[in-house]
């Protein structure tokens, strides 16, 4: 048997860990699987790591109600319990740990408002991976003053609290009960299996391997070290802290770089209805036209029906009244869906821009058809979604056909300076059919 656990984790987490070496194997809770079946605790097991917030079976209260008792005898042995608490009922976390004095799930607010205690264990790895946090959760209904690290209660002793909320509520304590301990933090999301391996690596390492690496000879002690030599291992310890803050400002920029911009295009290759439409008119304003239209947006205070999605315009001071009526427009009808361009889709683009041109009295205009087709595929994997009678007809009408992954391949060309937005403007306007750009 192994001598780590693993409740609620994914296999590819269990894979990464076994990778490295580690004594691992893993069970699920019923709030994982939604089958109420018994939940062992291995006789090897010497920590346990659990994540909570499985929905599968929400609003039982009962499961596992007996399997805390059986840990807290391990853990007055010495087994440690981790838990990552991303969300869930208080049950799920009670009945696998044990009652703790005030112990509930409550929320929060923000992931990137937790403070980490400065003197805890971890502190380093904690703070590199807090931007992941998706949000907090208030473990004792309660707020504590500032420089203010723990708590005593009747039933559990002391409680050292590791992390806050932004009002100053605990969001991550220490429970020790015996030769063991129960960790409770906030769940980093994605970044748990990393966490997780810190922590082995750092002081709780297990294993044949590890434990034999793990073992401290007396004549490391600082109490034998000559000055020089406590010198340099400071140094190290030093450089280890900012090169770990470094990697904690790197992850906390790249998190930001895909929320404000790389995740927005994404959204072409992923997204549907509102948040594809909103990612198309983004990505063509991206581009650069002199105005992009929602027509949603132009028509919302008047009733009529909005048929197609967005208009193009080159003519960045003209007013939209007057450009729609005099200047060259492109009709954008955004679609998507798991399968081949359907015929009605591709028919309204003729059946829109004939109304848009009666309307305005206007012939120069041209419709796109714009669609995230195959959605569920690999982009690169998918086909060309457009039929061969579809290319036709949309040439003989002066129409285009583009998917959303060929638009995001234009923009990822023009972001590595391969070709220019005025180039990708102008292939857009010009070409009829099925769009591909010269990249």
């Amino acid at each position: 048997m192994a001598k780590i656990l693993l409740l609620d984790f994914s296999e590819s987490d269990k894979d990464r860990l076994v990778a490295q070496k580690y004594d691992v194997e893993s069970r699920s809770t019923g709030w994982t699987t939604g089958r109420d079946e018994p939940l062992d605790l291995p006789g090897a097991s010497e920590i346990v790591f659990y994540q909570v917030g499985g929905d599968a079976a929400a609003g039982r209260t009962d499961l596992h109600a007996g399997f805390s008792a059986t840990l807290g005898e391990r853990v007055l042995e010495g087994v440690r319990v981790v838990c990552f608490v991303g969300g869930g009922e208080t049950p799920q976390l009670t009945n696998i740990v044990g009652p703790v004095d005030g112990l509930q799930i409550m929320d929060g607010g923000r992931g990137d408002t937790v403070v980490f205690n400065p003197r805890a264990l971890f502190h380093v790895p904690f703070e590199r991976f807090r931007p992941y946090i998706p949000k907090a959760c208030r473990l004792l209904d309660e707020t504590l003053a500032e420089g203010v690290w723990d708590k005593e209660t009747p039933a559990n002793g002391r409680l050292e609290v590791l992390a806050k909320t932004a009002d100053g509520a605990p969001a991550a304590l220490i429970v020790r009960h015996g030769k063991g301990f129960i960790l409770i933090l906030p769940s980093f999301g994605p970044k748990n299996v990393e966490v997780v391996d810190h922590i082995l690596k750092d002081r709780l390492a297990l294993g044949a391997e590890a434990a034999a690496e793990s073992a401290v000879d007396w004549s490391e002690s600082d109490d034998y070290a000559f000055p020089e030599l406590k010198a340099l291992t400071a140094r190290r310890e030093d450089e280890k802290r900012r090169f770990e803050e470094v990697l904690a400002d790197y992850d906390r920029q790249i998190k930001e770089m895909k929320a404000n911009g790389q995740e927005e295009f994404l959204r072409l290759l992923k997204g549907e209805g509102a948040a594809l439409k909103k990612a198309v008119v983004a990505a063509f304003r991206h581009l650069g036209w002199g105005r992009v239209v929602d027509v949603d947006e132009y028509w919302k205070n008047v009733i009529r029906s909005k048929e197609e999605d967005a208009w193009l315009i080159d003519q960045a001071g003209t007013p939209v009244e007057a450009a729609i009526r005099k200047g060259e427009i492109v009709l954008i009808l955004v679609r998507s869906g798991k399968n081949w361009a359907a015929d009605d889709e591709f028919a309204l683009l003729q059946k829109y821009k004939g109304r848009r041109m009666q309307e305005f009295d206007n012939t120069r205009m041209k419709a796109v058809l714009v669609g995230n087709y195959f959605s569920a595929v690999d982009p690169k994997e998918r086909a060309n979604p457009f039929s061969a009678v579809q290319i036709e007809e949309a040439q003989k009408d002066g129409n285009g056909l583009l998917t959303t992954y060929e638009l995001f391949r234009a923009i990822k060309a023009e972001r590595e300076d391969r070709v220019s937005k005025d180039a990708i403007r102008e292939q857009v306007r010009l070409k009829a059919g099925l769009i591909a750009f010269d990249i």
